[in-house]
């Protein structure tokens, strides 16, 4: 028996449905528990346990109910299920993450339960269609193999089509929430077509289930993650960004969890010691270019351009001829420096791009470089924490220029910390680190020759606020012994466990207190 011709668009429906809410839950989950491999990994795996499920159940099902309202039933409930995601969801994602930051600790175990909470029930009954459909459609056991092959191509087109539409352009054109809603509805019309279908007179009223996604949809989207003093809240293609007023006056950029503060603007544009964007105005002195004419770097991860605003207000009167630039990869990320930072987008522009790629293609050389794209999240994207990477950049530098970045580590001994290190001294022989004090931050400044830290020596004999922060600098320089680094790996672009590191560092501290 060949299987009506509007089955073939039903599966795909539904086919299209379970990649469309795969790709939604890393975006729902993502203010709450970040974008992490971990994260991704609770996603995937309990979109295929319950799709394993669902065929399983809906096999015997089919086999002991072989019922057509049974089918379209199933779908309509995932419907209704998938349209309260976005009313319940951040609920039930807010009380899972309540009194708990950024550790992997709840990242494993409560972004496990979340997304099984909200997903994983309408992603088991669209499993159910498959075996259902092949059931009911393949009398004729002759040709049941085609039949199957032609119902799971469809399912399979239609999977294809919900990834790369859901990525490409319903979430970045109408946001997770309409995109969810829009699929809750196109399942409600695809098992009310299959009701009726099957029985008008019976059946009519499931079109009334449209009313769920349509009052939805004009309720409108909420914010997602309500905090207080909020300025700004979206979503980009990349990631969940906020912009709040602190209590303290500052303006701060926040991404997904809110594990860390991306950028931060101080009332008065002060330099605060525990920031260790106020360390980086130490750069143009440390980038053994003694020139006031000419003077040029980059900042790779600019995010709101805190790190752009603070060396241009700060040291440009020293060196009147620096210029700066900076890298961003989420273009409406990069907007919002002028808006809400203080960057003055003329004299510090900020490309779009990716960091890495950027500076792969560059013909530039800059006397100073800082890699500022290791705090977006818990876990630090390990392209830009390679050798590989680190030896492009060096090619990317003056011969006596410099290269900075920040890490997020418990202590001296964190194996993150000290893998960093290690491969930073395989391209970068010469380096300093400050431990920026109250905080768990590490800055490493690091030169292919020795750098010239006197500078900073004379810098801290001053009374200027770039002297305040040499002298805290020269107050808190740490170096690994050669024990310490033997025991860390060398990062390459094959082996970049970045994830592990963090993930025992943390692990090994957890429940012992240490404040930094």
């Amino acid at each position: 028996m060949k299987p009506h011709p509007w089955l073939y668009a039903f599966v795909f429906v539904t086919g299209a449905a379970v990649m469309t809410l795969e790709m939604a839950a890393s975006r729902f989950a993502a203010p709450f528990f970040g974008t992490s491999q971990i994260v991704w990994a609770n996603i995937i795996g309990l979109i295929m346990i319950a799709l394993s499920l669902g065929y399983w159940l809906g096999g015997r099902l089919a086999d002991r109910y072989p019922r057509w309202h049974l089918l379209f039933a199933a779908v309509g409930m995932a419907g209704l299920l998938a349209c309260a995601i976005p009313w319940t969801g951040p609920w039930v994602f807010h009380q899972l993450q309540a009194g708990i930051t950024g550790t992997p600790i709840h990242i494993i175990v409560f972004s496990f339960f979340g997304i099984l909470i909200m997903f994983a029930p309408p992603v088991f009954l669209l499993a159910t269609v498959s075996p259902f459909v092949l059931r009911l459609s393949g009398r004729d056991v002759s040709d049941l193999g085609k039949v199957a092959g032609a119902l799971y191509a469809w399912s399979t087109v239609g999977s294809i089509a919900g990834t790369f539409v859901t990525a490409f352009v319903l979430i970045p054109r109408l946001g997770t929430h309409m995109t969810i809603v829009l699929t809750s509805g196109a399942l409600i019309v695809s098992a009310a077509m299959g009701l009726t279908a099957v029985s008008p007179r019976r059946w009519w009223w499931s079109w009334l289930l449209l009313l769920v996604p349509l009052v939805t949809a004009l309720g409108g989207p909420r914010a997602v993650k309500p905090v207080q003093g909020l300025l700004f809240e979206t979503e980009t293609e990349y990631q969940y960004v906020q912009v709040a007023a602190l209590s303290d006056g500052s303006t701060a950029l926040i991404y997904n969890e809110g594990g860390g503060v991306q950028s931060l603007r101080r009332p008065g544009d002060a330099l605060v010691p525990r920031d260790y964007y106020s360390y980086m105005t130490l750069l143009p002195y440390l980038s053994g270019n003694p020139s006031s004419d000419r003077m040029e770097g980059v900042v790779i991860g600019a995010a709101g351009g805190t790190i752009l605003h603070l060396i241009d207000h700060y040291d440009q009167g020293s060196f009147p001829g620096l210029r700066l630039e900076g890298v961003e990869i989420d273009p409406v990320v990069a907007k919002l420096g002028p808006r809400y930072f203080g960057l003055n987008p003329a004299r510090t522009p900020i490309r779009v791009a990716d960091g890495r790629a950027f500076v792969t293609a560059s013909q530039h050389t800059w006397d100073f470089a800082v890699v500022d794209a290791y705090s977006q999240q818990i876990y630090i994207p390990f392209h830009l924490a390679t050798k590989e990477f680190f030896s492009i950049l060096a090619d990317h530098l003056t011969t006596r220029g410099v290269m900075a970045f920040n890490v997020n580590a418990v202590s001296p001994d964190s194996p993150l910390l000290l893998s960093l290190l290690k491969t930073v001294q395989e391209v970068f022989p010469h380096f300093v680190v400050i431990r920026v004090p109250d905080s768990y931050n590490y800055l490493v400044i690091a030169g292919r020759s020795p750098l010239p830290t006197e500078a900073l020596r004379a810098l801290g004999m001053g009374r200027s606020p770039v002297s305040s922060i040499a002298r805290e600098a020269l107050a808190h320089l740490w170096r690994p012994t050669p024990e310490q680094l033997k025991r860390a790996v060398v990062l390459t672009d094959d082996r970049a466990p970045v994830e592990y590191l963090t993930d025992s560092m943390i692990w090994d501290v957890a429940g012992r207190g240490i404040s930094p």
